[in-house]
């Protein structure tokens, strides 16, 4: 089925090669924006150009192939609803989905290591968030701004978390860490979360070491 997929969003490529809202967005990536506002990215490799009109951008598919989304590379598509990352993706950039205020959810593929800094800062709609078990690197600012977010699971891959990571996040009830050894908090990583209010679950015969950690032994609620 994916493969049928792949050469049907190939085929429609080809057929609209020449129009006005299509184009390049890397060496070996190809881009097509639909009349009903579907973003269709093809190809193989780094994204490093945004050409298209992002007013217009209500949903994305990101074929099999890109290596990478860019900064900045769908900052400001008020109208994104959702978005499909595939597997082949490793990093995604800095501010790669800033202030897409109509996102309510995105699913984190286990190809990607990197978050970067302020990647969906501003997603104010934002009500999941799956981080698969490969992500290493939570970016300064990634999630901050996200007061829909009522909970957050980090997977035991994660050594790394930036400054203001969560900041502002208001909403979140419940943090979930899997980690066995508590990731490295810069500064603020969760300042205007409740630590008084929100549970921080974390993995059994570990609670020592969040106790007492920086920043994790702010909260108050921390159960094994």
């Amino acid at each position: 089925m994916k493969q049928i997929d792949t050469l049907l969003i190939d085929l429609l490529m080809d057929l609209l090669a020449n129009a006005e809202n299509s184009g390049t967005c890397g060496p070996n990536l190809r881009w097509l924006l639909t009349d009903n506002g579907v973003l269709v990215i093809t190809g193989k490799g780094k994204m490093n150009r945004s050409p298209w009109s992002k007013s217009d951008i209500k949903r994305i598919i990101i074929g099999d192939g890109a290596t990478t989304i860019g900064e900045y590379a769908f900052a400001g598509c008020s109208s994104l609803t959702s978005v499909t990352i595939p597997n082949s993706v490793t990093t995604i950039g800095s501010s790669a989905f800033y202030d897409c205020s109509a996102l309510t959810s995105v699913n984190i593929p286990n190809s990607v290591t990197e978050i970067g800094g302020s990647a969906f800062s501003g997603c104010s709609a934002l009500t999941s968030v799956n981080i698969p078990n490969s992500v290493t690197e939570i970016g300064g600012s990634a999630f901050s701004g996200c007061s829909a977010l009522t909970s957050v699971t980090i997977p035991n891959s994660v050594t790394y978390i930036g400054d203001h990571a969560f900041y502002n996040c208001i909403n979140i009830t419940q943090i979930s860490s899997e980690a066995v050894v508590p990731p490295i908090c810069d500064s603020g990583a969760f300042y205007g979360i409740n630590k008084y209010k929100c549970k921080l679950i974390v993995p059994k015969n570990r609670l020592g070491s969040y106790t007492w950690a920086y920043q994790w032994g702010d909260f108050l609620l921390i159960e094994g």
